[in-house]
C-alpha cells in the first residue's frame, strides 16, 4: 500500500510513525519548508502519553518533558476554587507532562526511518482514477496513491478541496501563547478565570513557563505584550505577577480559536485525522491527544483489515464516540467560562473535582 500523509505536524508525523510500525510505506508532504511550529507548548494528558507509548516514544518524551502532577483553578483574584491531583487521576493510563511543541515534533520526526518527508509542497487537487487516488501537487507534478490521509490542521487545504461546504467556525475567543524564562514558583497546571477571560500557566521546567491567555476576539487588536498586560491588568497573583513580568520583546503566538464542524470526513481512498477532522477549543487539552490516538487507531485498522473502505469505516466508528465526547465537554466548559463568576465559581468550588472526573473518565480505557 502506498500512502500519502498531508501535513507534518503532530497528527501527520504520528501517522507516519504508526504506519511505519505496521509495515506500511508512506510519504509525508508539508506546505512549510520545515515542520510547522505553530503554537508554543504542548500539554499531554495521560491518554496522550498512552498513545505515545503505543508509538514506542513515551520514554523519549519523558526524558525531555516536565511532569505536571496537579491542576489548580483560581478566581481572577487568586482564590483557589478547585485542585485536582492529575497524577492520581491518570495513574494507570499515563503521566501528564508538558514540553515545547517543537520538541515533540522533533521526537516524532527523528523516529521515522523509511517514511519520505517532502517539505515545501502540498496538494492542490485530488481525484479517484482507475482505483487509485490521483494527487496533483503544488509543484505541478501528479502522483497516484492507494490512500491519502489529511493531517493538515484546522485550516486544512485538503478538507477545503474535498469537503467544499465545510469551514472552521470561529468561537468568539482569541488566544495568545508565549514561553517565559521564569517559572515564578508554579509547580502544576494553574488557571485563573473570570467571565470571558482566562489565564493558564504550565511549567516546562524549573526555569521555564508556558502561558496561555484568551479573551473575546473583539478585545484583541494588535496581539502585543502591552495589549496582553492591559487585558489582564486586574488579575491578581500568581498569574497576574507572571503577566507583569513579561518582557516587551517576548514573542507571542496569537490566533482566533476555531472549531471544525462535526462530520464524517471520509471519501473514497481518503480520510482526515487530527485537527483537520475535529479541531475544538483547547478547553479539554485534547488536540494533540486525539491526533495521536487517531494515528494509532487508523494504522491498526489499515494493518488488520484487507479492504480499505471497510478499514476507514471501522476507523470512523472507533473514533466517533470519543471525539464527540471531547467536543461536547469542550462546549460545556466553554459555556461555563462565559457564565457569571458567581455561577462558575460556585460550580468549581463545590463540584469541580466531580466535573473533572466526569469529563475525563471516558478517556481512561485503552484504545
Amino acid at each position: 500500500m502506498k500512502v500519502l500523509i498531508v501535513g507534518a505536524g503532530i497528527a501527520g508525523l504520528a501517522m507516519a510513525r504508526a504506519l511505519e510500525m505496521n509495515g506500511i510505506a508512506n510519504v509525508v508532504v508539508e506546505r512549510q519548508k520545515s515542520s510547522p511550529v505553530t503554537g508554543k507548548s504542548i500539554f499531554l494528558l495521560g491518554n496522550a502519553m498512552r498513545a505515545m507509548s503505543d508509538l514506542g516514544l513515551a520514554e523519549e518524551i519523558l526524558q525531555i518533558a516536565y511532569p505536571v502532577a496537579s491542576q489548580t483553578i483560581m478566581s481572577s483574584t487568586g482564590r483557589i476554587l478547585n485542585k485536582v491531583s492529575t497524577r492520581e487521576f491518570w495513574d494507570g493510563c499515563g503521566p501528564c507532562v508538558s514540553l515545547l511543541r517543537k520538541e515533540l515534533l522533533a521526537t516524532l520526526q527523528n523516529s521515522l526511518r523509511i517514511s519520505e518527508t517532502r517539505f515545501g509542497a502540498t496538494v492542490t487537487h485530488t481525484m479517484v482514477r482507475d482505483g487509485k487516488r490521483e494527487v496533483m501537487f503544488s509543484d505541478g507534478h501528479t502522483e497516484e496513491f492507494d490512500l491519502v490521509i489529511g493531517a493538515d490542521g484546522v485550516n486544512s487545504s485538503l478538507r477545503a478541496e474535498v469537503f467544499k461546504t465545510v469551514s472552521p467556525i470561529g468561537l468568539g475567543l482569541t488566544a495568545s501563547r508565549l514561553v517565559t524564562d521564569l517559572s515564578h514558583g508554579l509547580e502544576g497546571w494553574t488557571a485563573m478565570l473570570t467571565r470571558g477571560r482566562s489565564l493558564l500557566a504550565i511549567p516546562l521546567g524549573p526555569d521555564r513557563l508556558y502561558l496561555y491567555a484568551d479573551s473575546p476576539t473583539s478585545d484583541f487588536r494588535g496581539g502585543t505584550v502591552a495589549e496582553l498586560k492591559n487585558l489582564f491588568s486586574e488579575f491578581g497573583s500568581p498569574l497576574g505577577r507572571v503577566i507583569d513580568a513579561i518582557p516587551p520583546e517576548t514573542s507571542l503566538h496569537t490566533d482566533e480559536l476555531r472549531e471544525v464542524p462535526a462530520g464524517k470526513y471520509l471519501a473514497e481512498r481518503l480520510v482526515l485525522i487530527g485537527d483537520a477532522a475535529h479541531a475544538t477549543s483547547p478547553s479539554m487539552a485534547q488536540g494533540a491527544g486525539l491526533a495521536l490516538e487517531d494515528a494509532v487507531v487508523l494504522a491498526r485498522r489499515l494493518k488488520g483489515e484487507p479492504q480499505l473502505g471497510v478499514a476507514l469505516e471501522l476507523f470512523h466508528l472507533d473514533r466517533e464516540k470519543r471525539v464527540s465526547w471531547v467536543r461536547k465537554q469542550c462546549h460545556v466548559r466553554d459555556r461555563m467560562r462565559t457564565s457569571s463568576d458567581l455561577i462558575s465559581h460556585l460550580l468549581l468550588s463545590t463540584v469541580g473535582s466531580v466535573l473533572y472526573s466526569r469529563a475525563y473518565r471516558p478517556l481512561l480505557p485503552p484504545l
